[in-house]
């Protein structure tokens, strides 16, 4: 899909746009969307296409989904500086109304396939469809485009295409669906496989993640996941996830200034009050005074 026909769908005449080839041939478009629908109900309708769309809102933006028989969703509000991920294989189509504002991030699926090739990152064959999620990576990188289009050519060109790798790893670790994976005839997980795993899990940290979605993620059966890995790194998957938090969290202790309840929430604890506890115990001291003792 070219860049004029993303403004086209959503019935802009002209949008700012940025293309990126982070890699090879693939490249991976952005545009900046910004209109008022006055009508209240202005329908968008994306053609089908090998590729997924991320949207990152810039405002306050509610629209309703209109499903392929042309019934509608109840009407949503997506905050501002939340993320939208479809897969554009079927096609896809909304109502919009009100202020409209967001970056459109059109990536063909090309990209994940030189990703894998060229940069040794774990082949992904899809990614999971995400509404309305926080995704602060997506933020920060949204944020770091958009004087980029007012840049010149030569010093964009430039940083463009490291912040594509960026964007395009990030998708993979945290929304990657590997295709269906098998133990080899040891037992054992292979070095991609498990990089597929950590990586996913670490990416996912701060998500209340299940051994079921690991394993949906990563193409293995519950079972050949939680034995595979087992075998390969002596631990469980839950022990790996609970020593990673761990070592995490006092990385961000020693290294940053988060609050207490913001370092839980970034690694996956339940609240404030169950970290404490869990980082006393394991470590003998309070989250609190570790961090006097231990900041760089």
């Amino acid at each position: 899909m070219a860049v004029s026909d993303i403004a086209t769908c959503f019935g802009i005449g002209a949008a700012r746009a940025l293309v990126i080839r982070p890699l090879r041939e693939a490249k991976l478009s952005v545009v900046h969307l910004d209109h008022v629908y006055e009508d209240g109900g202005h329908p968008v309708f994306l053609p089908a296409d090998d590729a997924f769309l991320v949207m990152l809102y810039l405002v306050d933006v509610d629209h309703r989904d209109i499903r392929p028989d042309q019934t509608v969703t109840p009407l949503k509000t997506y905050p501002k500086g939340s993320v939208c991920l479809i897969s554009l294989r079927q096609g896809a189509a909304i109502s919009i109304g009100g202020h409209f504002e967001a970056l459109a991030f059109h990536i063909p699926s090309s990209h994940f396939a030189e990703l894998a090739e060229e940069a040794g990152e774990p082949r992904v064959d899809d990614l999971a469809t995400c509404r309305g999620i926080n995704d602060q990576v997506i933020r920060n990188i949204g944020g770091a485009l958009m004087p980029m289009f007012d840049m010149p050519d030569e010093v964009r060109d430039q940083l463009l295409p490291h912040i594509g790798l960026a964007l395009n790893a990030h998708l993979v670790h945290r929304y990657g669906r590997s295709p269906a994976q098998r133990l080899s005839t040891s037992g054992r997980l292979s070095r991609l496989q498990e990089k597929r795993i950590k990586t996913y899990m670490a990416a996912n940290l701060s998500a209340n993640m299940t051994v079921d979605q690991i394993a949906d993620a990563t193409g293995f059966s519950v079972d050949e996941l939680c034995s595979g890995f087992l075998n390969t790194t002596g631990q469980s998957v839950n022990e790996w996830i609970s020593a990673y938090r761990m070592s995490k969290a006092q990385s961000q202790l020693s290294r940053t200034g988060d609050t207490i309840a913001q370092v839980a929430a970034t690694c996956g604890f339940a609240d404030e009050d169950t970290f404490i506890d869990t980082f006393s115990k394991i470590v003998g001291v309070a989250p609190s005074e570790w961090r006097s003792r231990n900041r760089h």
